[in-house]
């Protein structure tokens, strides 16, 4: 097999295995949520000051070293950290179940249909059929009314096309070639055919059938990882028990870990750059709601009570940030630029735009995103995970 015919199919699994997680595969490190959020408002203007306490900052590495680690200060000493070199999981607490392995083979086979071609098969109401058409009105074809042969999907039922198209090709076979009658409707968006008859020529190619989850399914779409069903269900248990691991591990160390006091400097640097974010947003919205809508009406709180939720928003930013260096201090551990472009790649950022990443957010604010990341990791390989 080629490898490009590999990486297809590696990169089409990746979208049907993303399908099927549940909202809390991915839910750790929640610093990086930020990022997102971030990249949609890349390229507007810093907004006028409009609380008067709080600076709004720029700058995401503000206040961080270039390991990440927060600057002039050791996250132990606001942290009272736990034995974390010794935690016990019960693996029944981090593994799939077998109702979460059926929801991902069936995630599979829907990625992957088969097409019946058998001019035995008659479509039915509720099949995906593939089908080629010509339309035309008192004889001539009119634009935009024709597959050009290259063939196009139509759930029978969808209400996707005009009043009676669908229904009309109910009851034909595969492979056939037929004529249906139908009328534009009066209030059709294109006043040239908007109340006319028409003529569609249809040919029913095929019609999508699910396919069936066995050996040969597994050779032709997912050889990169596994040759039969069972070598995939082990690779997808121990994938996703890894990844319920580094879940169950974060919210073990949130637990289990305690913020004894704020670090005050980059405490106000964090509440500087959440009203950043939070002014950007406000930009955006009043660029079209125009000057009448205020920061106030945004952000649906008094001035006074925004610089309150500041402090309660930052302080909660700050625990993982904390709790996470704590460890990473303790551990001796090191961010790598692996650790970095792993986490980008997890959340659909690539890894590749690294440099532009870097750019806008600087080195120190990508690296503090690693470093849960790192600690999870680390802590994935010294955990005790019983049967």
């Amino acid at each position: 097999m080629s490898s490009d015919k590999r990486e297809a199919q590696k990169k089409n699994r990746e979208k049907a295995i993303q399908k099927a997680k549940t909202a809390k595969t991915i839910k750790w490190i929640v610093i990086v949520v930020v990022i997102v959020a971030v990249l949609g408002l890349i390229g507007w203007a810093v907004a006028s000051s409009v609380v008067t306490n709080t600076p709004s900052v720029s700058d995401y590495s503000a206040g961080l070293n270039d390991d990440g680690t927060i600057a002039g200060i050791k996250a132990l000493d606001y942290v009272d950290i736990f034995d974390y070199k010794n935690i016990t999981v019960a693996k029944s607490e981090v593994e799939i179940s077998e109702e979460e392995m059926q929801a991902q083979i069936d995630s599979l086979v829907s990625q992957y249909p088969n097409y019946d071609r058998d001019p035995s098969r008659k479509i039915k109401d509720g099949d995906v059929i593939n089908l080629d058409y010509v339309g035309s009105i008192d004889g001539v074809p009119f634009d935009g009314g024709s597959t050009g042969g290259a063939g196009t999907s139509l759930t029978i039922g969808s209400g996707q096309y005009i009043d009676g198209f669908e229904s009309a090709i109910i009851g034909h076979n595969v492979g056939e070639n037929f004529d249906i009658n139908v009328t534009f409707p009066e209030d059709y968006g294109n006043t040239d055919l908007a109340g006319k008859p028409a003529v569609f020529n249809i040919t029913v190619n095929s019609v999508q059938v699910p396919s069936t989850f066995d050996d040969a399914f597994v050779a032709a779409h997912l050889s990169d990882v596994a040759t039969t069903t069972e070598g995939y269900k082990e690779y997808y248990k121990e994938k996703m028990l890894k990844q319920n691991l580094m879940v169950y591990l974060t919210d073990y160390v949130r637990d289990h870990a305690t913020i004894k006091e704020y670090p005050k400097s980059y405490l106000k640097i964090v509440k500087g750059q959440l009203k950043y974010n939070d002014e950007q947003t406000y930009e955006s919205y009043k660029s079209s709601l125009g000057d009448s809508y205020t920061f106030e009406s945004y952000i649906g709180m008094s001035k006074k009570e925004y610089e309150a939720s500041l402090t309660t928003k930052a302080q909660s930013a700050l625990d993982d940030n904390l709790k996470f260096q704590a460890i990473f201090e303790d551990a001796g551990l090191t961010v790598t630029q692996e650790d970095v472009n792993n986490l980008l790649d997890e959340y659909g950022l690539d890894s590749a735009y690294y440099s532009v990443y870097e750019q806008t957010y600087g080195k120190p604010y990508l690296y503090q995103t690693g470093m849960s990341y790192t600690v999870i990791k680390y802590l994935v390989d010294i955990c005790t995970v019983t049967e």
